[in-house]
């Protein structure tokens, strides 16, 4: 392994800040030399390059969730965090990973709080993880919300993995489809068409609709293929601009079957936050928040806020829940019921574990739903497209008689 250098802020036996430089094959390795002159490292960075080993991308929601695990084992086990996050940032094989972990280990062992840690990664752990954890750490019931915190990610990314299983198939098969038709009308139809043309055989109107398609996608691909990529990026910037973002969701709650996964989904994730949240000891008001942020549903958060707000102004829970326009009645309905915190966490979780099981179930049927559609569908298209072949043969066939 290659040495290198590093920066350091570290605190010396007399409590005094100093900075400097070390060279070792690793951050860890160059915090054992660090603390073997005596010194309390408080920040350890790579020269040159360490924020492009932190970034973003590099760490994924797999990569929190497993982290939360190993993190929950630690708490219960009463392991030390700062010594038991070094473990597993020595035996982690991922460079961009190793290092945040590192970091962490670094910051706690220095005397920082887990969450204050946390909130130099608030891109990777996100603004709900964080708050729970603080909830948690004042009221000391950090084991039990780790747990649930890596519980929910785990099915947060089940659910995902569930509904990308279920939608591959439609899509391989509409793209061949595609395909396969645009050969048909681009090259085959219009040839057909020039032998009817050649025998004296007046072309249907199906032929000819077909035929002009695949003269005007061939001689004009490129403006086709131009519209195609004006009409993605026009969706992506809408879906960009918070009003856009509300239209599609709207859209998106008025699809059969698909608004139903949706709203699922969001009552899941929506009551688990909650359930954590008040469980472990935060105000009511912000568990709302909170867990509406959790959603990532711009309607829904703002549904949220305004039910945070009714709750300051002192009505009552049952009231303030009952006018949501998201939450099935089912979940406002036994949310409206707990009648303290302990009540409404159980719940919370309650509820949770029903529309998680309710998403799942909604989400292995969606192939139910979609394979009649497309199979209608192809069925039409390839109709249109025999027709145009079959019916002018046809009277060529009577005109050759």
């Amino acid at each position: 392994m290659i040495a290198k250098k590093y920066k350091y802020t570290a605190l010396d036996a007399g409590g005094r800040r100093t900075q400097g430089k070390v060279t070792a094959q690793s951050e860890q390795e160059a915090y054992r030399e660090l603390s073997s002159q005596g010194l309390t490292p408080t920040k350890i960075s790579a020269v040159g390059g360490s924020q492009s080993l932190l970034s973003r991308d590099a760490i994924k929601l797999v990569d929190v969730a497993a982290f939360t695990r190993e993190l929950s084992v630690l708490v219960e086990a009463r392991i030390p965090l700062g010594r038991g996050l070094q473990s597993i940032a020595e035996h982690e094989k991922r460079p961009r990973h190793r290092e945040m972990v590192m970091d962490l280990a670094v910051m706690i062992e220095s005397g920082a709080k887990i969450t204050d840690a946390l909130t130099k990664y608030k891109d990777v752990f996100g603004e709900v993880y964080i708050e729970t954890m603080r909830a948690a750490e004042k009221t000391g019931n950090l084991s039990e919300v780790t747990m649930h915190l890596a519980d929910m990610l785990e099915k947060q990314i089940e659910s995902g993995q569930q509904l990308k299983r279920a939608l591959t198939y439609p899509v391989i098969v509409m793209a061949f489809v595609a395909f396969a038709l645009s050969v048909i009308v681009i090259f085959v139809v219009p040839k057909f068409g020039k032998i009817f043309e050649a025998n004296g055989v007046d072309l249907p109107l199906t032929t000819l609709v077909v035929q002009a398609i695949g003269d005007s996608v061939k001689a004009a691909w490129w403006g086709y293929a131009a519209a195609l990529a004006g009409i993605i990026f026009g969706l992506v910037t809408a879906y960009r601009n918070p009003r856009g973002r509300d239209v599609f969701e709207r859209i998106l709650l008025r699809i059969p079957h698909i608004g139903k996964i949706v709203v699922a989904t969001t009552s899941a994730r929506f009551s688990r936050v909650l359930s954590i949240c008040v469980g472990s000891g935060l105000d009511l008001m912000e568990a709302v928040e909170i867990g509406g942020r959790a959603t990532g549903r711009p309607l829904f958060i703002r549904e949220c806020d305004s039910m945070s707000d009714r709750l300051r102004s002192g009505e009552m829970l049952a009231d303030v829940i009952e006018s949501s326009e998201y939450l099935p009645g089912f979940a406002t309905r036994m949310l409206g019921a707990g009648k303290d915190s302990t009540e409404l966490a159980s719940a919370s979780s309650v509820i949770a574990r029903h529309y998680d099981r309710e998403a799942d179930h909604l989400s292995k049927n969606i192939n139910t739903l979609i394979e009649p559609m497309m199979t209608i569908a192809m069925a039409g298209i390839v109709l249109l497209v025999a027709l145009s072949v079959f019916l002018p043969m046809w009277q060529m066939i009577k005109v050759n008689h």
